[in-house]
């Protein structure tokens, strides 16, 4: 009888475990969805972001009552209030929603809880602060007028310059619900090396991405190259896009070793350069109605993937129409480069490439080899392709 009974749990136990590492490796059309496995855990942004939305008063009050701001006046109170209402309010919330997402894959079951749930939440909280930073940081320095289907906050009321401040003021309170949730644990000294870390690398994007830029008066037009944009979109899209929120998330997972293959790093990257790739298709091909956003990159002389793969296949004399009219903000000019990607078929070969890097990125996935990795990087994949993070 007791042999039965022990047989009995130890078939319970290994249907158990089974369920919650079993995974297919079958592909749905390539072109849809990922690789599609049986993971307890899925990146449904939309299915997880009551929970994680629930979350953001917390994090709000929390900040509010801090002793840096507690003592503060009313006014700097309410501002920074403002402040963070406005600029976290309309994203999707994908990067912050990694983070939960990364401990739940990563943690053994049995080290599993609610409470190291809901810390991770914060985490991504602060990933989001950091995101609105980053994306105030780049509308200043664009003069993008919208974000998100509403006004940038420099142009909002009110506003003005005072956003260069903010802007820092966005980063100190990211720093301070560190402080505030783990700034008396052993992790916190690596939370903020991993937090700072990525706002220096976000920084030196940032620098790529305006040194970079072509104009006529500064005659740069070397600079827009492959290598260049490569390095643009590992240090501003992909660092802190999920890079950043999956080592914090490792910070949480009670067996402090795991981490992840180099491979699955590279991997990591790539899709954040997909990102990237998609980032500069909807600037220049999708409405602003639906990304919320008037795309400024022809104006801006952006170093992106069309202008790079566009002067790798132009004549000498559409090189001219490019160097003539790209960087310029005179809507006739505009209009002639936007001509110039027609001819080209930039859009045509943009979705030609996009595929390819997608399914390059399916193959790498299946051949990682953990299946904790596999699960998880299959499943942010499917979240993030044709989603436009």
């Amino acid at each position: 009888m007791q042999s039965a009974i022990f047989f009995l749990l130890h078939a319970t136990q290994n249907i158990i475990f089974l369920r919650k590492t079993l995974f297919y490796n079958q592909f749905r059309t390539l072109y849809k969805t990922a690789v599609t496995y049986s993971a307890p855990v899925t990146f449904d942004q939309f299915k997880n972001q009551k929970k994680f939305s629930d979350v953001q008063s917390e994090v709000m009050r929390s900040l509010m009552d801090s002793p840096r701001l507690k003592e503060q006046l009313p006014d700097v109170k309410n501002w920074i209030s403002r402040l963070l209402d406005y600029t976290l309010e309309g994203g999707k919330r994908s990067r912050g929603l990694v983070v939960p997402f990364a401990y739940e894959m990563l943690e053994d079951p049995k080290h599993f809880t609610e409470e190291n749930l809901h810390r991770a939440r914060i985490l991504g909280w602060v990933v989001e602060i950091i995101e609105s930073y980053v994306l105030m940081v780049d509308d200043i320095v664009d003069s993008s007028q919208t974000r998100r289907g509403k006004e940038c906050w420099h142009i909002h009321s009110g506003v003005g310059l005072g956003a260069v401040n903010d802007c820092g003021l966005l980063l100190a309170c990211a720093f301070e619900l560190l402080e505030l949730y783990f700034g008396k644990e052993k992790k916190y000294g690596d939370l903020v090396k991993i937090t700072n870390g990525t706002v220096f690398q976000i920084c030196i994007g940032q620098h790529i991405d305006c040194l970079y830029g072509y104009s006529k008066e500064k005659n740069n037009f070397d600079k827009l190259t492959k290598e260049h944009f490569d390095n643009f979109t590992l240090l501003k899209a992909a660092v802190y896009s999920f890079k950043l929120p999956m080592l914090l998330a490792l910070t949480l997972v009670k067996d402090r070793s795991t981490t992840f293959s180099e491979e699955a790093y590279n991997i990591d990257w790539n899709i954040g350069r997909l990102l990237q790739l998609q980032n500069d298709y909807k600037d220049i091909f999708v409405d602003d109605i639906k990304t919320g956003k008037v795309g400024t990159d022809i104006q801006e002389g952006k170093l992106t993937w069309f202008a790079v793969t566009a002067l790798q296949r132009c004549t000498e004399g559409q090189r001219a129409i490019f160097k003539e009219n790209y960087g310029s903000k005179n809507p006739e000019h505009v209009k002639r480069i936007k001509q110039l990607f027609d001819e080209l078929e930039m859009e045509k070969l943009y979705k030609v490439y996009e595929r390819s890097v997608y399914e390059d990125l399916v193959r790498r996935i299946r051949s990682l080899p953990t299946r904790v990795e596999s699960q998880f990087l299959a499943q942010i994949l499917k979240g993030c392709y044709k989603h436009f993070c």
